[in-house]
């Protein structure tokens, strides 16, 4: 089966996936949405938004997508789940104790762009 290498936006625009730019071999610097090469990560960082009670349905469709629903994200109290944005775009979320990320949950083109635990933890607590 073939990766998808781009998909359309809700805005209607082209968004090439990170297997697309991988095949290309160089990244462009552009700070492309699913740079594979780390670049959009460096320049543009993470951000996080805590999560409200009525986003329920975006949490079990990014686990859905996701392939992973083992973990029961409503154990963990609100103030320890937070959504995971890249450039303003929703790319997953993740579920943390005090002291470290326990759980991340990405969305499938956002599987390949190095997105650990170790990585948003960098971002998040320090």
């Amino acid at each position: 089966m073939q990766k998808e290498l781009s998909y359309l936006s809700p805005e209607g625009f082209t968004v090439f996936t990170s297997q697309f730019l991988k095949n290309r071999g160089t990244c462009c610097k552009s700070a492309c949405l699913h740079c594979p090469f780390g670049y959009t990560l460096k320049k543009c960082g993470i951000q996080f938004e805590e999560i409200s009670d009525e986003q329920d349905s975006v949490l079990e469709a990014i686990m859905a997508s996701s392939g992973s629903t083992a973990v029961d994200y409503k154990t963990f109290p609100p103030e320890h789940r937070r959504l995971i944005l890249v450039k303003g775009q929703i790319c997953g979320f993740f579920l943390k104790n005090n002291l470290v990320v326990k759980h991340v949950f990405l969305k499938p083109h956002f599987q390949h762009q190095d997105l650990s635990k170790e990585m948003i933890e960098s971002y998040f607590f320090i």
